[in-house]
């Protein structure tokens, strides 16, 4: 029997039984291989360790016990798992392997480095601050739970089906500091991602959290579930940036819930998608357009009075405290240094007047406008809400230029304003400090402006994180390589992802038909509230989907057959299909010779409920060995 590898430009998949999209072997595991990247016990201890916790004894504990741990959990689940010693470690290694959880550090990762990697709880910023990844470090704070949470994601859904056990828990209280605190309810209901041991007197590993703010704003990320934290909703636990995973909860697998493992599991399935897929965006700006609503919230004199209010509360308890240690050491108890050291702190209900309060949040600036107006203020911001960008990473200033323009400066509108100013040749220094301000560009003509807007216009996304600026989608979700098929298995591709830039992605497969004949099936995966054109009448501008097969000479193929399209609302006799299409159109077997090489795809357009992108010719190869 020939044996038929499908080298399909998109994505690495591999096929033996498949469970839930994904192979598995004959035992049972998947068909992956996983290596392990952390601290080996039978080695000298480093001076520091890459855990966090209150209790010194935990850390030990995770130092003695975590490679053990996870060896014995990935080698029941994987086909393949190895560890290593982080000082051992080499980025080849991750050459040579499906995916590498990395939970130790430090590492020296080459310019570049695409292959699939988890980052554990503080190796998500460690790694992710220098090359500009979103996984900040915002807080290393996260417990045990989870919270805000995409249930409808893959990472709890493929191949393992995780039933989630969310019970509603009161908020963390430090979410309720800040504009946001107005909309947050009470409870929220909450996932147990470490499981509690009643025995256990001291806290476990504490966990990692990045800013929430801006994370989704670019192709190449997405924010997944937030958690328990000293920080506030929108912080994230569990997210993706190209190839990276942060996964910001700390357990090892004999600390996590049964079904925080199959988790773990979905998730080192999941990033696999991501091979060679690195992240496109860098990010540069920690403050971002949501400060305006923190400032409304800010300069108001309820809520300056109410922390006058909690302020002598606070030096109440902090009073009846010193008072109950002064009475412990009165009684000769020896009290420690730390309450020793408490004793000394000084108590003063005095504050800062209501003028102050507004000049530390707004500025001086601001204050000589408005003084204790505080409508002027919240006028203010709301009327400059759409010109705001950075003064540096952590403030914000208007700009003046986009706002004489009229043009929101997150609307692509600005950039086509500016480059027709600068071919009409009006106030085109103002124009040309504009463009270099949102775009990462720096042309000198209008020209060079013109044909690179021409050119990427289709592709351009907003961030704030990268700058407040327009940047190119470079994605390429239209090649990928599709590891061979075993001998007498299931012949299958993993399908691509479609993504806001490019919302069909396609894959095909060739498999075992009747009669001697071969399969060539091609699927197409449809972003959700997209379609593309199954039927059109005959005056319609839309395109019409159109399978597209290219054989060697000497080959043919029969008919296509196609599924169901349904009928388009709002278009008279017009048929589309969502989510999914598929295509099939059968060869004859003995034809077939090694190293032949079929190219198949799709023409087809598409469209949302309120733009079209242009018609797209994209094809996959199936290689016969």
């Amino acid at each position: 029997m020939k044996k038929i590898t499908l080298t399909l430009l998109l994505f690495c998949a591999f096929s033996a039984v498949t469970f839930g999209g994904v192979v598995t072997n004959g035992a049972g595991k998947i068909a992956l291989h996983v290596l392990y990247v952390g601290y080996d016990p039978a080695k000298p201890k480093p001076e520091h360790v890459n855990y966090y916790s209150t209790a010194a004894a935990a850390i030990d504990d995770a130092w003695k016990t975590r490679m053990a741990d996870f060896k014995a959990f990935l080698e029941q689940r994987f086909e393949k798992a190895d560890v290593v010693d982080v000082r051992d470690y080499d980025a080849v290694m991750s050459e040579k392997v499906d995916v590498t959880i990395l939970d130790a550090g430090p590492v020296k990762l080459p310019a570049g480095f695409d292959r699939p990697m988890i980052l554990m709880h503080e190796m998500a910023p460690n790694v992710g601050l220098p090359i500009g990844l979103k996984f900040d470090w915002y807080c290393q704070c996260l417990e045990d739970d989870a919270l805000n949470i995409k249930t409808s994601h893959a990472i709890f859904n493929t191949p393992v089906k995780v039933k989630l056990t969310l019970v509603n828990r009161p908020t963390p209280g430090s979410f309720f500091n800040g504009y946001q605190g107005a909309t947050t309810p009470k409870e929220l209901p909450m996932w147990k991602v470490i499981k509690e041991d009643p025995a256990a007197k001291d806290k476990y590993i504490i966990g990692m959290v990045a800013h929430g703010e801006g994370f989704n704003d670019s192709p190449d990320a997405e924010a997944i579930s937030g958690g328990v934290c000293l920080k506030n909703a929108e912080a994230v636990a569990l997210g993706r940036q190209g190839n990276y995973f942060m996964w910001g909860f700390s357990g090892s697998p004999n600390h996590m819930t049964d079904e925080a493992k199959d988790v773990l599991v979905n998730t080192v399935c999941y990033i696999k998608k991501f091979d060679h897929q690195k992240p496109i965006m860098k990010k540069v700006q920690i403050e971002n357009r949501e400060w305006v609503n923190e400032m409304i919230y800010r300069t108001d004199k309820t809520l300056y009075e109410q922390a006058l209010i909690s302020r002598r509360e606070g030096n109440i308890r902090l009073q009846k405290m010193q008072q109950e240690l002064k009475d412990r050491k009165a009684k000769g108890e020896d009290i420690g240094r730390g309450n020793e050291m408490f004793l000394k702190m000084p108590v003063t209900n005095d504050t800062q007047s209501f003028d102050d309060y507004l000049k530390g949040w707004a500025g001086s600036g601001m204050y000589d406008m408005f003084g204790t107006n505080t409508a002027a203020y919240h006028k203010y911001y709301l009327a400059n809400l759409e010109y705001f960008y950075p003064l540096d990473a952590y403030s914000l200033q208007v700009d003046e230029d986009a706002k004489k323009l009229g043009i929101s400066n997150r609307k692509v509108e600005l950039l086509e304003k500016c480059i027709k100013m600068l071919e009409k040749g009006e106030e085109t220094v103002l124009a040309q400090r504009v463009l270099e301000r949102y775009t990462s560009e720096k042309f000198l003509s209008a020209k060079e402006w013109r044909d690179w807007f021409i050119k990427n216009k289709a592709n351009l996304y907003y961030t704030e994180s990268g700058g407040f600026k327009f940047m190119v989608n470079t994605y390429k979700t239209e090649t990928a390589a599709i590891a061979p098929a075993a001998s007498g298995g299931i012949k299958t591709a993993n399908t691509a992802i479609p993504t806001l830039s490019d919302p069909v992605a396609i894959s095909a497969k060739l498999i075992d038909g009747a009669a001697g004949k071969k399969e060539v099936v091609i699927d197409a995966a449809i972003l959700n509230g997209w379609h593309i054109y199954a039927y059109v009448p005959k005056d319609s501008p839309f395109i019409p989907t159109q399978a597209v097969i290219e054989l060697p000479t000497g080959l043919t193929n029969s008919d296509w057959q196609s599924s169901a399209g349904i009928p388009f609302t709002g278009g008279e006799g017009m048929f589309v299909w969502e989510n999914k299409a598929t295509f099939k159109t059968e060869i004859d077997a003995a034809s077939l010779k090694p190293g032949m090489v079929i190219k198949c795809g799709l023409y087809y357009q598409v469209c949302d409920n309120n733009k079209c992108f242009p018609p797209k010719r994209k094809l996959v190869e199936l290689q016969v060995l």
